[in-house]
């Protein structure tokens, strides 16, 4: 009788893992599919109902679904063989699905479509050149200027290859709308890193830039070269200072300072290579020294004490246009360091959102960015998930970060 029992479990466990097989790989590619893509496990009920049926399917084509078979000892155990093995890859698949990278999501799609050739291209230093292929005004706008259309068709720009192409497309059109004062700006860039561009002069002149609250007021006096607008500057009265933001300068009789033009020597190439042009940075106009009119906006106050006065001495106030290096440099003011930390697999951190981490209140430090594979997240927000694989920038004292290092690596 006991020899009876053993060769019915025997037979119900072959027969359980010959008929397990097709559930068993349905219920892994389900389990890892919802967690990699949605971050949701599939209940294990789901799981049992689904083998059931799979397993019955299946064991009916493969003829195990006799009833005799079904009422024994040998289907008791095939049954059991069959839910076992698909929970046990069900649990495999989800856990796959939380520790893969998600490199490929539906709101990511448009930020890893560059071509492989224009990757390849990536120069020593981790960066890519944007170059725009077309200038187009906006309707309902004036057009642009010729000059700085011309300007803006003979810039290129590296960033960080890191970068999303929407983040890319945003970074382009402020470089454009601080250096050329445009009123609307849109760029496109395609796989391949060129970038299309649509933009608008600003509609009105001066008076755009005077913020509310302030009146214009011009002076002569010595300019500095490089004066540009928007710049900072003091103006020195025998009663005191007054300072304010350049909304126009201009030199006596020079202008403004642009690229000097390369001289053109006569010498026509065989139309084989197209000779390699030297990038030309993103300027915006400037004053090339000496003497001329500047307009400062000011408080009203003060923009009568300078009417007032026949001579102003001018100073040019120091205004770093990098604010993270002012960021850095009080964050160490406080003896605090920055690390880049991994997050590496079976971390308790994998899976976890930052504000269930608590990592200030637990360790002392701060997450400043994390960088994936395919992005950056720079102040990611408190309900950005942690995946094993992300770096994170962090910030604190060496103390702090020791000991944040021993719980995530």
């Amino acid at each position: 009788m006991a020899s009876e029992l053993v060769v019915e479990v025997g037979l119900g466990v072959y027969l359980g893992s010959l008929a397990g097989i097709f559930p068993a790989l349905v219920a892994f590619a389900l389990g890892f599919g919802f967690k990699y893509l949605t971050g949701v496990s599939i209940p294990g009920l789901g799981v049992v109902v689904l083998a059931g049926g799979l397993a019955g399917v299946s064991g009916g084509l493969l003829g195990l679904l006799d009833e005799n078979v079904a009422q024994s000892t040998t289907g008791v155990t095939a049954i059991l063989v069959v839910l076992m093995l698909s929970l046990w890859a069900h649990a495999q698949g989800d856990k796959l699905g939380a520790t893969v990278p998600r490199q490929l999501t539906l709101s990511r799609l448009r930020g890893t479509d560059f071509s492989t050739d224009f990757l390849e291209r990536v120069d020593s230093y981790g960066q890519i050149k944007i170059k725009p292929v077309s200038v187009e005004d906006i309707e309902g706008y004036p057009p642009l200027a010729e000059d700085t259309r011309q300007a803006i068709q003979s810039t290129t720009w590296k960033f960080p290859v890191g970068l999303s192409v929407a983040e890319l497309e945003r970074k382009v059109a402020e470089k454009l709308t601080e250096a050329y004062s445009l009123a609307d700006v849109t760029v496109t860039i395609d796989s391949e890193g060129l970038a299309e561009i649509t933009a608008a002069p600003e509609s009105a002149g001066l008076s755009r830039r005077i913020p509310t609250g302030r009146r214009a007021v011009s002076i002569r006096t010595l300019l500095p070269t490089g004066l540009a607008i928007g710049d900072e500057v003091t103006l020195t009265l025998p009663d005191g200072s007054v300072s304010g933001p350049v909304v126009s300068a201009k030199t006596d009789g020079a202008g403004t300072e642009s690229a000097p033009k390369p001289a053109d020597s006569g010498v026509k190439t065989d139309g084989g290579t197209e000779e390699a042009t030297a990038e030309r940075p993103l300027q915006a106009p400037t004053t090339t020294g000496g003497r001329g009119s500047v307009t400062v906006a000011l408080p009203p106050e003060e923009a009568r004490r300078v009417v007032r006065e026949e001579t102003t001495k001018l100073t040019v106030q120091s205004r770093g246009k990098n604010r993270e290096y002012e960021t850095i440099d009080v964050i160490e003011r406080g003896d605090n360091q920055f690390q880049l930390v991994p997050l590496a697999t079976g971390s308790p951190f994998d899976g976890v959102t930052l504000e269930d981490a608590r990592f200030r209140e637990t360790f002392g430090i701060a997450v400043l960015a994390v960088r994936r594979s395919t992005d950056r997240i720079v102040a990611p927000p408190r309900s950005t998930e942690l995946v094993a694989g992300d770096e994170l920038l962090i910030a604190g004292s060496a103390d702090a970060i020791a000991s944040f290092r021993e719980a995530v690596v």
